[in-house]
């Protein structure tokens, strides 16, 4: 197998760099012979690999000043219907279907050890109770009929309480959605259109990657690090574009396991106000610590209404369940409640089952019981994992939420090594799933809630014989 040219290495490193934020929209690049002498090349490999960027429209030069990052290209947006060829959203196409995907995995081979599926598995479903709250909702008659379009209004009342925040004082400022994806549906089709442009961190939850470049939108990514997004380099984008709105996972992060820092939160916080830009604040994984609790979110500290915020069931207790919450100002709510009446409602009976649960306190005991299972299902996997840092793996161990997120060994591509494990009987994310544009990366995802002990011990020798099998090759 003949090796690839030493250009495309540089390409591909800088195009990650691109897609991850790493090197933001509008920055400067460092002049040929600076960047040959920091990745030890030639500067005609620079050349060659600067040349492939711009002929990719991912960078640009400009006369007298060097090159640029330049903005990613918009995909195409969705067009009016066009009743001759019956075809109106050509951007479904364009975006990947990672969803369709994950969810196929199981569907396709039952017996595989799943660790791409981010959920809390089905080890707790017995003892979380859930099923006697659904037995009994069935028993009731209005189970069966229709409910507020902003949901149920004694779960709404449920969940002010369980959020506990002052910004969310009454039912009215919260609507009941089919999951946070419809949720960030709603949000997005409210506050943007084809063509606008949003910021989030990068890499991301693939659902919103998919979800915001089927409706057409322009993503500007900004990089993280151990505190979570780079507010600085926020503070920069803000100051030259004008997005709609800031995306973030800023608890436990999808997929790197991160959580933004309380100096950050208020920085945050404080470029929304001074930009006039609000915030989508996914939540979805903040009661699922490990050992400390997560500092409080984002709408907690919202002093003029810019957040608003979204969670799910699917997180807290198993993703089949489909409901889902956004909270903010009664303006927002209101919006999104016209819009979600194109839709109706949420399904009647699973609301009055958690509006039970929750009115009972079984959720907490739950979540209690849960985060046991996944501390010892953490500490399994970062056991296999510490086994591998001789190889040259590196990751962090998580706080909280449901993943590792993992640099493989220096020449091993994350696609090549997920389709060999695939085969041998093993899933996991890849991690240019989480980026803007397939790219090759060296990160991959795994779930440690998901599977039981046996199965993770399983899997994670499959992974490592896999891994090591590979290394030889590429030797």
């Amino acid at each position: 197998m003949g090796r690839k040219p030493i250009y495309t290495s540089v390409y591909n490193q800088m195009k990650y760099k691109i897609f991850s934020g790493e090197l933001p929209i509008g920055s400067p690049l460092p002049p040929e012979r600076k960047l040959a002498a920091e990745l030890n090349v030639s500067r005609n490999t620079i050349v060659r690999a600067l040349g492939e960027l711009e002929a990719e429209g991912l960078i640009t030069g400009k006369m007298g000043s060097g090159r640029y990052v330049e903005a990613l290209p918009p995909v195409p947006a969705i067009s009016r219907v066009d009743w001759n060829d019956r075809h109106a959203h050509r951007s479904l196409e364009s975006s990947p279907s990672h969803m369709a995907e994950l969810l196929a995995i199981a569907d396709d081979d039952p017996h595989i050890i799943n660790f791409a599926h981010g959920d809390g598995g089905k080890r707790t479903l017995a003892t979380s109770r859930l099923g006697e709250y659904v037995k009994a909702a069935a028993e009731r008659a209005e189970s069966y009929y229709f409910t507020s379009v902003k949901g149920l209004p004694q779960l709404r009342e449920q969940l002010v309480e369980w959020m506990g925040m002052e910004q969310i004082s009454s039912p009215e400022q919260v609507c009941v959605t089919s999951g946070s994806q419809e949720g960030l549906y709603m949000l997005t089709t409210l506050l943007a259109r084809p063509g606008d442009a949003i910021v989030t961190e990068m890499p991301t939850y693939f659902g919103s990657l998919q979800l915001f470049t089927s409706l057409g939108i322009r993503i500007i990514p900004v990089p993280l690090d151990d505190e979570g997004m780079r507010v600085d380099v926020l503070e920069g984008i803000l100051a030259r574009t004008q997005p709609r709105f800031i995306y973030t996972v800023p608890t436990f992060h999808n997929p790197t396991g991160r959580t933004l820092s309380l100096s950050r939160r208020r920085k945050l916080l404080a470029l929304s106000e001074r930009y006039g830009v609000p915030i989508v604040e996914d939540d979805a994984y903040r009661h699922l610590h490990l050992h400390t609790e997560a500092p409080p979110p984002l709408k907690q500290w919202d002093a003029y209404g810019n957040v608003i915020y979204l969670n799910t069931f699917s997180k807290l207790l198993f993703p089949g369940l489909r409901i889902g919450w956004i909270a903010g100002s009664r303006q927002i709510i209101d919006l999104v409640s016209r819009l979600k009446e194109l839709s109706i409602s949420t399904n009647a009976l699973g609301q009055i089952a958690l509006a039970a649960m929750l009115a009972d306190g079984a959720l907490r005991p739950h979540l209690a019981n849960a985060r046991q299972h996944y501390v010892l299902q953490a500490k399994l996997m970062e056991s296999h994992l510490d086994s591998l840092r001789h190889l040259g793996i590196r990751y962090e161990i998580p706080a909280g939420g449901f993943y590792f997120w993992i640099a493989l060994p220096e020449g091993i591509e994350a696609r090549k090594l997920a389709q060999r494990c695939r085969a041998a009987g093993v899933s996991f994310a890849s991690g240019d799933m989480f980026l803007l544009r397939e790219v090759e990366q060296p990160y991959i995802r795994l779930c440690y809630t998901h599977e039981g002990e046996e199965a993770i011990h399983a899997g994670m020798s499959i992974l490592s014989k896999t891994l090591r099998e590979l290394m030889e090759e590429t030797r």
